[in-house]
Formats: structure tokens, C-alpha cells, sequence
């Protein structure tokens, strides 16, 4: 069995799209190892770094090979008799030699310097596809803020109802996360993408005098960028990897969260799209849950906890420590897969999530309208000081609620605001649209922001 993982046959979609799950399966992780192995004994034949002849045989070895079930059983025999990560690939490949390409594969090179090129190299597919979903979900919250700009609801703090706001300006605080940590990916990009070539040790000792011109070839030819130095004992890049993945799939876990509490029956001011099959509950069949809404806080969890797996592997003795390194072994692909699909099922929970403003409209007023306070109060502060007018503010809340009024009854019927308040002044302050500040010029502000080269 496979269990619940990201390998099951039935819940592996859970975790891992499709297209990210593919960049680190066997098959095509195995297929890429061996291109990349064979591209090193081509460049090391034309250095003669090996003979010529044993390039050629490796090169066709390679082309050849099926990489099937039926391999990879053959490289785990090898691997669970030696417990060395690729003698197993080494002694299948070289079994399949027809000359002298057996005595000379995978030469001068260690394991981290195939499997961090080959990561490196997954990474970059993992960005673009992860950059895709981030863009989904850019261009849905950039179509929530402008549609819903003005449309009003309740500003909450520790649960409770503070100001009016509007949902545009609460989206726009999701949209400005998102568009930081599409910065975020460029930037990382410009650290990323960086080969390893380096031997034992890191020096490069087995591949001669050419051994940096060679080193310069093979991540040319891989796309990939030189190193500045050897980095088997360094492990900073993949460590940031995970924290910049760790922040994206906490914003979508945030979203995820404010959707999970505004769908409550009692709220019910979002809803997500549900699926034409969905089912809420088996034994409730009226439920409508958030099940998008709450995958992405198990999604994020997963992510974050493998982030911290890569913080135990940023401390290495000497130049080189397997205890350290393979940790990334599992937590690089579980972390950036988990990631994956949790940008992808935020970018859908957004484009189709589902807005009811009489709802906003009609909770914030569903208190009494005591989320207008803070507007009387700054009013009455122009004429008995800031410290009074909240006194004054706070004390007839408390009488209000205690007698079942509505602030706006209260303040109306309050003789001491009456002297320092106009009618049509208290009529201004007691309108719901008066009191959400900026919201709708920041809005705009941050869409326009968008827009400028």
C-alpha cells in the first residue's frame, strides 16, 4: 500500500498536480539523471577527459535505454544491495554497454553534482509552472477589487467588527501579497538555476586540467549557470526555495482561511464555486463545506514543515554530510509539489469564488451599526478633545446595547452629541459609506499600480 501520500494511486491528486508531479517521479527524474550523465561523458570525450570510444558508447547506451518499471526495479536491487544512491543506475547502465562505455560512465562525478543539476533544473519547470497559478490568481483578484470596489461589509479585528470596509479593499490586501511574491520568484530566479559540477570534495579533481572549461560546457549545455564555488556542503539556495514557497502557500492559506470563516452559515458573506458532483457531508447531506478553502491550510502545513526540514540541512560538517543533504531528498519535491497545488486550487477557489453583498451589506448593519463609532467619535473630538469624545462614545455604546437601542437611535436621542453635532452632520456620519476611509481610493491606487510600466 501507499497510503494517504503524494504517491497514492487514489488521493495523490491531493497533493501534487499532475504537471509538478511529473517533473519529480521516477520515470522522468531517472530519464533526466541519464541525460544529463550522458551529456558529461559526451563533453568528457571530446576533452579526453575519457576515450572517445567510451563516450560514444555511453552516449548511444543512453539514447537507447527504456526507462520503464522493469529498470527501476533493476536500479533498486542495485541501490538496496550497496545502499549507495546511484550504484544500481551505474551497474544498469553499464550492463547495457557494448564496449568500453561500462568502465568510464559516470565518471569524475559524485552524486550531488547529477542530482543538484538535475533539481536545479526541476526547479526551474516547478517556477514556471507555479508563476502560472500566481498569475491566475493576480488577474482573479485584480477582477475582484474592481468589481467589488465599493461593495461595503464589515472591517473585523479579533474576530469582532470594527469599521465598514469594502470587499475590494480587502481583496486588494490579498492581490498586494501576491504580486510581492511574484517579485519574490524573479528575484530568486536570479540565485537559482545553478549547476553543480565539483567531484568528491568539491575541487574538481578528477576532470584534469580542462576541468573548469568542461564544467563551463556541461551547464551551457544544460542551461544552467556556473557556480561560484563547489556548493555540496551549502545548501542556502534550496533553503529559500522553501521559505519563498512557505510565504506563497501561507498567503493562500490565509485566503483560504478568510473564505473557510465568511462561508459560515452565520456569515455568509463568500461561498466557493462547489463542484457539479461535490458532496458537503455523507451523513449531512445539506452541507455546503469550504473543502478548497481548508485544503489549502493542510497544503501550507505540509509545505512549511518540510521548510523546516530544510533548515536542519543548512548545517554540514566538512565538505559534504548525508545526514544533512538527504533530507532534501524528500522534502525539496514534497514541499515545491504541495505548493504547486496549492497555488493551483487557490487560482481556481478565486476565479470562481462567490460574493453576497446584501449579505455584507446587511451583517455590518446586523450589530445595531456600531461599526460606525469611530466617525462620531472623530467628530465630537474636534469639539471635546480626542480623550472625552471616546469616553463619551464608549459609554453611550455600553448604555445602547444594555437598553437594545441602535448606536443610530443613540446618537441621535443623545443630547450632549446633540450639542456639538448637527443633525445633518450626525445623519452624514451614521451612513455606512462615510466610514470606509480610503478603501476605494487604494483600491484604485493598486490597480493603477498594476497598470504603469
Amino acid at each position: 500500500m501507499t497510503g494517504w501520500s503524494l504517491g497514492s494511486a487514489i488521493y495523490g491528486g491531493a497533493w501534487a498536480t499532475p504537471a509538478m508531479r511529473a517533473l519529480f517521479d521516477d520515470i522522468p527524474r531517472t530519464q533526466r539523471w541519464v541525460e544529463i550523465l550522458s551529456l558529461l561523458a559526451e563533453l568528457q570525450g571530446e576533452r579526453d577527459v575519457i576515450p572517445r570510444e567510451a563516450a560514444l558508447d555511453i552516449k548511444a547506451t543512453c539514447k537507447s535505454l527504456r526507462i520503464d518499471d522493469a529498470f527501476l526495479a533493476e536500479c533498486r536491487e542495485g541501490y538496496e544491495a550497496t545502499a549507495h544512491s546511484t550504484s544500481g543506475l551505474i551497474a544498469a547502465i553499464a550492463r547495457r554497454c557494448r564496449s568500453s562505455g561500462a568502465e568510464w560512465f559516470y565518471f569524475g562525478a559524485t552524486v550531488q553534482d547529477i542530482t543538484d543539476s538535475w533539481l536545479m533544473l526541476a526547479l526551474r519547470d516547478a517556477r514556471l509552472l507555479l508563476v502560472a497559478d500566481l498569475e491566475r490568481s493576480i488577474a482573479a483578484c485584480e477582477a475582484l477589487c474592481q468589481r467589488h470596489r465599493n461593495t461595503i461589509m464589515a472591517g473585523r479585528t479579533h474576530g469582532q467588527q470594527g469599521l465598514p470596509i469594502t470587499f475590494g479593499f480587502k481583496v486588494g490586501s490579498w492581490l498586494a501579497e501576491l504580486r510581492r511574491h511574484r517579485v519574490r520568484l524573479n528575484e530568486a530566479t536570479e540565485r537559482m538555476d545553478v549547476g553543480q559540477l565539483c567531484g568528491g570534495v568539491g575541487s574538481l579533481s578528477a576532470l584534469g586540467s580542462q576541468a573548469l572549461a568542461l564544467q563551463q560546457s556541461f551547464f551551457d549545455r544544460l542551461g544552467l549557470r556556473v557556480p561560484d564555488m563547489s556548493w555540496t556542503a551549502s545548501r542556502d539556495l534550496y533553503a529559500e526555495w522553501a521559505q519563498l514557497l512557505a510565504l506563497m502557500s501561507a498567503t493562500a492559506d490565509r485566503i483560504g482561511h478568510e473564505v473557510y470563516n465568511l462561508q459560515r452559515d452565520e456569515i455568509g458573506e463568500l461561498r466557493e464555486a462547489p463542484l457539479a458532483q461535490g458532496i458537503g457531508s455523507i451523513t449531512m447531506p445539506h452541507k455546503r463545506n469550504p473543502e478548497s478553502a481548508e485544503h489549502l491550510g493542510t497544503l501550507a502545513r505540509v509545505v512549511r514543515a518540510n521548510a523546516g526540514l530544510l533548515h536542519e540541512s543548512l548545517v554540514h560538517d566538512h565538505e559534504r554530510d548525508g545526514r544533512a543533504w538527504k533530507v532534501e531528498w524528500h522534502a525539496v519535491p514534497e514541499l515545491t509539489m504541495a505548493a504547486g497545488k496549492a497555488m493551483s486550487v487557490l487560482a481556481a477557489l478565486l476565479e470562481n469564488l462567490e460574493v453576497d453583498a446584501e449579505r455584507m451589506r446587511a451583517n455590518l448593519m446586523a450589530n445595531g451599526g456600531f461599526a460606525l463609532s469611530e466617525g462620531v467619535m472623530l467628530a465630537l473630538a474636534r469639539k471635546v478633545g480626542k480623550p472625552a469624545a471616546h469616553r463619551m462614545i464608549m459609554m453611550l455604546a455600553a448604555t445602547a446595547r444594555r437598553e437594545g437601542l441602535s448606536f443610530a437611535d443613540a446618537v441621535t436621542r443623545d443630547q450632549d452629541i446633540r450639542i456639538h453635532l448637527l443633525e445633518d452632520e450626525i445623519a452624514r456620519l451614521l451612513d455606512p459609506y462615510a466610514q470606509i476611509g480610503q478603501c476605494v481610493a487604494l483600491v484604485d491606487r493598486l490597480l493603477e499600480r498594476r497598470a504603469s510600466p
